[in-house]
């Protein structure tokens, strides 16, 4: 491992001392750590000394804790020396732990080590001032999808001129880049070129990225959200959670770079907004008007369309269950009671109101007469008030939708959803179950489409 960066790491608040193996040699607080970052793995070795039994007390600690917060348990110093010359802080704040490997082999320079997998880590460098308030965000292998719209093929005509020029050449309308708040963007190809002066072959090799551009006074906070939002309409649009794999952020403190391991789908879906009746490119979705929409609904959006690509992976009663939840989460509209128009002035309503409960009375063991009168001041109240539309149905109206118009009715998909959740799957009509499914993918895609404030969709109630 010649490419690594020093850090010293202490476990805080971890007494490793009444872990097992018991040890007669106190453990020290602070560990020297190598920290090393490849394309698919992310490794931290950690030294001690062997007599100390750290590495079997470590093992014991990771039994017992949530791995998904491993890194809130680190303190970070970065080490004085050659290998840090241009680093200012390492955060692993974030990081996951994915695994361990101890070998009774493992040892350095006479001390003992072990080796931690982890999903994350973040690096602060010293500026980059000719490239400052700009950022690339590399996407993994899904990202090639985003790609599509904006690049013409690698014909060699279109790329090697007379004067052996390596050149690109973009569609004619994505030239340009999109406006978000304090940044703007556009994706776009990194080329990476292999060359041996023996070989007659040379390679030129894609990488997909997000490229930005940032305002004076953009943070890393806003720098990071920017990225998140447009991975998260690339997700949708795409039907399909893409990641990014390593994000450099130039800014006048640091520059920052986000090491991401890629986390492989065993399924491969595809998709587009043709089942919303859409039909843009990724280029064309760029271009609309859901910048608003979609900063200000970011949370729900962010959760919406993790249920929405999750409901193409799994069986047909999940996938029910998963789209019809979206609507519930989407649906945060409250019903105001509307009340009766009253026919009498108080006066005359009071001793209707009484000549009603005196009558009651008589249908009621005469023990029993003080708790009803109690129950009949709550009646009344209930009773002052109009019958509620059916919530499910008010808020798809809100949402311009008519459930008049569903192939499958509202009354039908909740009793599905009764049935299903209940697991009374032999009640469950297969056929029905198809068409609700294929109505709640396009229901649920056009409120994730209003929380971003595009109005373009058409609901399509023809289902074959």
């Amino acid at each position: 491992m010649s490419d690594y960066h020093c850090l010293d790491i202490e476990f805080v608040n971890v007494d490793f001392s009444s872990y097992y193996p018991k040890s007669k040699t106190e453990i020290s607080k602070v560990h020297h750590t190598h920290l090393c970052t490849k394309k698919d793995e992310i490794e931290l070795r950690i030294f001690f000394e062997e007599k100390t039994l750290f590495g079997d007390k470590l093992i014991e600690w990771f039994n017992l804790i949530d791995w998904r917060k491993f890194g809130s348990f680190l303190k970070i110093d970065v080490a004085k020396n050659r290998t840090n010359e241009r680093l200012q802080k390492v955060d692993l704040s974030e990081a996951k732990l994915l695994g361990y490997t101890y070998n009774s082999n493992y040892y350095e320079n006479g001390q003992k080590y072990i080796i931690l997998e982890i999903d994350t880590v973040k690096f602060y460098y010293n500026p980059d001032e000719h490239k400052n308030l700009t950022a690339e965000f590399y996407l993994d292998d899904k990202g090639f999808r985003i790609l599509e719209p904006f690049y013409n093929y690698l014909h060699q005509k279109k790329f090697f001129k007379n004067d052996n020029k390596f050149e690109i050449g973009r569609v004619n309308d994505s030239t340009k880049f999109y406006v978000l708040e304090k940044s703007t963007f556009r994706p776009e190809y990194h080329f990476v070129s292999k060359d041996d002066r023996k070989e007659r072959v040379a390679t030129i090799a894609k990488e997909p990225k997000i490229q930005f551009k940032y305002r004076k006074g953009t943070t890393e906070k806003e720098a990071v959200f920017y990225g998140d939002v447009v991975l998260m309409l690339a997700s949708f649009y795409h039907h399909i959670k893409i990641d990014y794999i390593f994000r450099r952020i130039h800014l006048p403190e640091s520059t920052i770079t986000i090491k991401n391991i890629e986390q492989k789908n065993f399924f491969e879906t595809s998709g587009n907004l043709w089942g919303f009746e859409i039909y843009w490119d990724f280029n064309k979705f760029l271009q609309a008007s859901w910048q608003k929409g979609t900063i200000k609904n970011f949370t729900l959006l962010s959760k919406a369309i993790t249920l929405f690509n999750q409901s193409h992976l799994v069986d047909n009663y999940s996938t029910f269950l998963i789209r019809y939840n979206i609507i519930e989460i989407c649906n945060k509209q409250k019903q105001d009671n509307v009340k009766f128009t009253v026919a009498l002035d108080k006066r005359q309503t009071k001793a209707k109101q009484d000549e009603a409960l005196n009558t009651l009375l008589e249908t009621i063991d005469k023990k029993e007469h003080e708790d009803f009168k109690k129950r009949w001041q709550s009646v009344q109240t209930i009773l002052q008030n109009r019958p509620m539309k059916n919530q499910l149905v008010s808020f798809l109206e809100s949402q311009n939708l008519d459930p008049k118009t569903f192939p499958v009715k509202i009354d039908d998909l909740q009793k599905l959803r009764n049935n299903i959740t209940h697991g009374s799957i032999d009640k469950v009509n297969t056929e029905q179950l198809r068409q609700a499914n294929i109505l709640l993918y396009r229901i649920s895609g056009i409120l994730i489409l209003n929380l971003m404030g595009i109005k373009d969709w058409k609901l399509n109630t023809e289902i074959n």
